[in-house]
């Protein structure tokens, strides 16, 4: 409304400047345009077009005000997004035991490789106001990214980042490794977190699981490795332990699903799954606003050029032979 009543009033100001302006060419027309006392035919438009291409000028830079002050009080709309945001927390188990071959539907990848996989997987299906976070763990639980809007960074933690490194040597412990993580997503705001966790199941005892915390939504745990038959290390066979991996998903009231072969399904990830709204059709306000201010700008930029030299046939220049016998007249 701001807007359009400032295009108004410039609209009324410059006609009425117009209207002074044509009133002072009426009194000059045979001076400024020889004996017709007038000009151009067309340049009647003049006095009507310039006033809407300032009045729509001004309604561009009023709105695009506007839209800025808008956005710069939006910022406890934007607090208020934060807290009400799904937090994605993946939980990933970097040990050893991950980079043993038998994954994949060949069961030609590492296990740490098909979590790469299962990852990229999600990130292409899962939208909506998220904050994406990545646990890791092998003998200690370590967070390495909290609260990201961006998936990039979790794609970049699941490319190769070297975590293990940062861990001392030791045995798995997956227990802990769970209660530290539910310690970690505690502080969220309730029902706001949906934990992903991956891992084979290979750790020593588990130690009692914690209760999940009322910031926990959700639990996903997502096996990686063969079922069946296992792979030799650090003196053991290991395989993926179902039963396992099932009873800790009882203990923390989500759901296991076994992802060596095949993926997640997209019905288990529930509603972060948000399909995209349809592109919208036409201009923006803002759009619609810089248009308008541009053209308004351009076509006032051009009217006193198009004036000057198709505003009227009358010249005031004199005659070149004229004035050549002027000029000699005053050398003589």
């Amino acid at each position: 409304m701001i807007s359009l009543l400032s295009a108004i009033a410039i609209l009324l100001l410059a006609s009425l400047a117009e209207w002074l302006h044509a009133r002072r060419i009426r009194v000059l027309g045979r001076l400024a345009f020889g004996p017709k006392g007038m000009p151009n035919g067309w340049t009647r438009i003049v006095p009507v077009l310039r006033p809407l291409c300032l009045a729509a000028f001004t309604w561009g830079l009023a709105t695009l005000l506007i839209l800025k002050i808008g956005s710069a009080d939006g910022g406890s709309e934007k607090d208020a997004a934060n807290k009400n945001a799904t937090r994605l927390v993946f939980v990933a188990d970097l040990s050893p035991s991950m980079y043993l071959q038998d994954a994949g539907p060949d069961g030609k990848q590492t296990r740490h490789a098909r979590m790469r996989e299962v990852v990229e997987a999600i990130l292409q299906r899962v939208s909506g106001n998220l904050r994406f976070g990545v646990i890791g763990f092998y003998t200690e639980s370590l967070p390495v990214i909290m609260e990201a809007r961006d998936p990039e960074l979790v794609r970049n933690v699941f490319n190769g980042l070297p975590l293990t490194y940062a861990m001392p040597l030791g045995q798995t412990d997956l227990g802990q490794a769970i209660n530290a993580a539910l310690k970690l997503v505690d502080g969220f705001p309730e029902q706001s977190t949906r934990l992903i966790i991956f891992t084979d199941g290979d750790s020593v005892n588990l130690v009692p699981i914690a209760l999940r915390p009322k910031s926990v939504k959700e639990v996903l745990i997502l096996g990686l490795g063969n079922t069946h038959k296992g792979s030799f290390i650090d003196g053991h066979q290991s395989r993926q332990e179902g039963d396992i991996l099932g009873k800790l998903a009882t203990d923390l009231n989500g759901t296991y699903s076994d992802v060596n072969e095949r993926h997640l399904s997209t019905s288990a990830l529930g509603d972060l799954v948000v399909t995209a709204p349809l592109p919208g059709h036409g201009l923006s306000l803002a759009e619609m606003a810089v248009l308008a201010m541009v053209g308004g700008a351009s076509i006032c930029a051009l009217i006193p050029v198009v004036l000057e030299f198709f505003g009227s046939d009358w010249k005031v220049d004199r005659p070149k032979e004229r004035a050549s016998q002027t000029a000699g007249v005053i050398t003589r």
